[in-house]
């Protein structure tokens, strides 16, 4: 069974997720990438023609010739298991929640190649299903994320997505909230916005920019290329994306991922939304003027050793101005 933990100390909290170390390890057989890869393998438990081995939560279209299909995870870190913690010394919470993975339907096709049209279905999905996951009233939190590659954490070939709904609202969410919060409170503005703004007017950094989107560079980027994508209307919800704005959203995802994919020869990445938690949890409604979705793509070139594992400071071996100029578009 899941369970979270906290540090006694940063009180930051570790899933324990037993039933993790049971996914089949895949990339030991031909790769995604790899322009012989089929576009049906059906050895592989994602593709169409193996539905049944799959539960179901839904397909778009609800048909045949679904492009997507969610599906609860077969290996799940996170599952409905009733709520209990434990505050002797050490704190603890059982893992409950939901651990989803959106399927797309082409083996061979990561994110970089497939059409527009399935890259905004995607974000399409994303969006209702966060709509839904937040009428959950016993959690707090939605995490939407994507991982390309072995060195990225994926052990499945077929390109997925997964969502995990949360008790808790993650530590690293709840940091960004909280320094918002704090500059609000002495600015009246949200920093997320007035990074846009200054990233605008040094526009070193600024990788893209559409009408609604800006991608840039962060100033203190982790590791190289690093990217944010933000929309330049002020909001804290992603479930409140407007149609137009997910058609410029997956755009922009095929442009950078294709840049990266190209110029890059194709890393392993993550990206990941941040987006406010459900708006049942108290104290956190007033904070939606502060806080700004937004969206990360994180390639994975470098590697954590003993200085950045012992001070929790990365390393980048290239400066955002540099990786800005080499993907930029505009």
């Amino acid at each position: 069974m899941s369970q979270f933990r906290q540090n006694p100390i940063s009180k930051h909290w570790v899933l324990i997720a037993p039933n993790r170390s049971k996914r089949p390890e895949e990339f030991g057989k031909i790769t995604a990438s790899d322009p012989d890869a089929p576009e049906v393998d059906h050895a592989c438990v994602f593709c169409p023609g193996n539905e049944a081995k799959n539960g179901e939560i839904a397909r778009f279209p609800d048909n045949k010739d679904w492009q997507l299909r969610i599906i609860p995870n077969k290996f799940e870190a996170l599952a409905h298991i009733p709520l209990a913690s434990d505050k002797d010394f050490y704190v603890h919470r059982a893992g409950s929640g939901d651990h989803e993975v959106i399927i797309t339907r082409k083996h061979n096709e990561p994110v970089a190649l497939q059409s527009i049209q399935t890259v905004e279905l995607t974000f399409h999905v994303f969006r209702q299903r966060l709509r839904e996951l937040m009428t959950h009233q016993d959690l707090a939190y939605a995490h939407i994320f994507h991982n390309y590659g072995r060195d990225a954490g994926a052990s499945i070939v077929h390109p997925h997505y997964q969502i995990m709904s949360l008790p808790i609202v993650p530590t690293a969410v709840h940091d960004e909230i909280v320094s918002a919060f704090h500059h609000y409170n002495q600015y009246k503005s949200c920093i997320f916005c007035d990074i846009i703004e200054e990233e605008r007017k040094q526009s070193e950094r600024v990788v893209h920019e559409t009408e609604d989107f800006i991608v840039f560079a962060p100033y203190a980027s982790r590791s190289p290329f690093e990217m944010w994508v933000m929309p330049k209307r002020h909001s804290a919800n992603f479930e409140e994306c407007t149609d137009h704005e997910l058609t410029q959203l997956a755009y922009i995802m095929k442009v950078m991922l294709g840049q990266l994919y190209v110029r890059l020869n194709n890393p392993p990445l993550n990206f990941y939304i941040h987006t406010m938690p459900y708006p049942h949890l108290n104290n956190l409604m007033h904070e939606k003027k502060a806080y700004h979705w937004h969206l990360t793509i994180f390639p994975r070139l470098v590697i954590w050793a003993g200085f950045e594992f012992g001070t929790g400071i990365p390393v980048n071996p290239m400066a955002p101005e540099a990786a800005a100029e080499f993907l930029k578009t505009i």
